[in-house]
């Protein structure tokens, strides 16, 4: 919007003078008479010519417009001036006789450089310096350079307030550009955030629907196979005596019973990771604390847990989503690095809760990331209810799963 208003203003300024410069030349054309085609065969006006010159310029309607007038030959002499003093002098030619030399029209707004114009420039008063050529009869020869200084307070007004008005114009028309985008960009704004709410519903009730589902699978593990395998330990207790009188292999029975205890116990260990307790009515801490405490008994390690405090108040999703962060940091923290370091970190402000899962393990390539289903599956629960998920790991400097969640969507949830 300022580049158009300066451009437009400066446009004004340009056609204005350029239009007053026009007047002029048409108005030296009418006035060049044969003192003014002396400059052609020679190099000074005649005292007749330099008087017929003032007695056009001065003591008339046009004296009260014209603050001086000279006549320039081409080498920079001065062959006529309002100002006698001048007349015959020699200066340094500005660009703008060098311009009006070539056959051009100069004019230019403003307060007067040149040497020559010092009586002009003490003024200190707007001014309109226009140079016109001056073309021998009959032909296109340049024999010279008329100037004229002419006040310009009216000029300087119509083109102050047309400058005004230009930028009023452009700024109005801007402003309801801004407005107009504005409106644009915030009902797109408000679509993508509706669309965005729908996602997060949508994955929030897949996540939901995914617990259920594995709740299911775990009771059908539970109550199917294992309960198939605690038969038969059942049936080969009660076939021990009745062996062990056949004088048959005991040992081959102890291996048979010890396997089918494995199995029962891989049943019951899977049966238990894919369905987490019943934390409805847990706080978040007891969550947490169970969660490390589970993964303390299965594998015989430490873990190192800090959990500042917390919402009483939190979806029950977002506790299982908890639940899980914690499980699934602390079983990759004991696949990948033995259990080594492995720490809980949970801190809560006002508006955010974050958790950290770490371990001092040889870490991996964070590239390798997506090469893990734990930990995509993680990512997306944790973004499905709008929490942000991160990763930091180096090779030789161990591993960080850090989750954070906005407190307003946690109360949100459970609303």
């Amino acid at each position: 919007m300022i580049a158009l208003g300066s451009f437009v203003s400066a446009e004004i300024e340009n056609n204005v003078v350029h239009n007053a410069a026009t007047a002029t030349t048409l108005y030296i054309n009418s006035l060049n008479g044969p003192y003014l085609q002396e400059l052609a065969t020679g190099s000074a006006l005649s005292d007749e010519s330099l008087h017929m010159l003032d007695a056009y310029f001065k003591g008339s309607e046009l004296d009260r417009q014209i603050i001086s007038v000279k006549i320039w030959q081409p080498d920079g002499r001065i062959a006529y001036s309002t100002r006698w003093y001048l007349i015959g002098q020699t200066f340094s030619a500005n660009p703008n006789l060098l311009k009006v030399m070539k056959g051009e029209v100069a004019a230019r707004f403003g307060t007067p450089t040149d040497e020559a114009d010092e009586f002009e420039r003490n003024l200190l008063a707007p001014l309109l310096e226009i140079y016109v050529p001056i073309r021998a009869t009959n032909s296109d020869r340049i024999i010279g350079a008329a100037e004229f200084i002419t006040h310009a307070g009216k000029l300087k007004a119509g083109l102050d307030a047309a400058r005004l008005d230009s930028w009023i114009a452009v700024g109005v028309v801007g402003l309801l550009q801004i407005v107009l985008l504005y409106g644009i960009v915030s009902r797109g704004n408000k679509t993508i955030e509706s669309q965005r709410a729908v996602l997060v519903d949508a994955r929030r009730t897949s996540v939901a629907t995914n617990e259920r589902f594995l709740r299911r699978v775990s009771a059908d593990l539970h109550d199917g196979p294992a309960q198939l395998i605690s038969l038969a330990l059942l049936r080969l207790d009660t076939l021990r005596p009745l062996l062990a009188s056949d004088h048959s292999k005991p040992d081959e029975l102890e291996r048979i019973r010890t396997a089918l205890q494995d199995c029962l116990r891989e049943i019951r260990h899977l049966s238990a990771g894919l369905a987490p307790p019943h934390l409805d009515s847990l706080p978040p801490r007891r969550v947490l604390e169970l969660a490390i405490r589970q993964h303390e008994q299965r594998t015989g390690t430490a873990v190192d847990a800090s959990i500042g405090a917390l919402p009483d108040c939190l979806s029950p999703l977002l506790k299982v989503c908890l639940y899980r962060f914690v499980q699934e940091g602390l079983n990759n923290a004991y696949r990948h690095a033995a259990g080594a370091g492995q720490t809980v970190r949970v801190v809560c402000s006002d508006d955010e809760l974050v958790i950290e899962v770490a371990d001092s393990g040889p870490g991996f390539f964070p590239s390798k990331t997506s090469d893990g289903l734990g930990l995509a599956g993680l990512r997306d629960r944790v973004e499905s209810l709008g929490g942000k998920f991160s990763i930091e790991t180096l090779l030789g400097s161990g591993t960080k799963l850090r989750a954070s969640f906005k407190i307003e969507h946690a109360e949100a949830s459970s609303a």
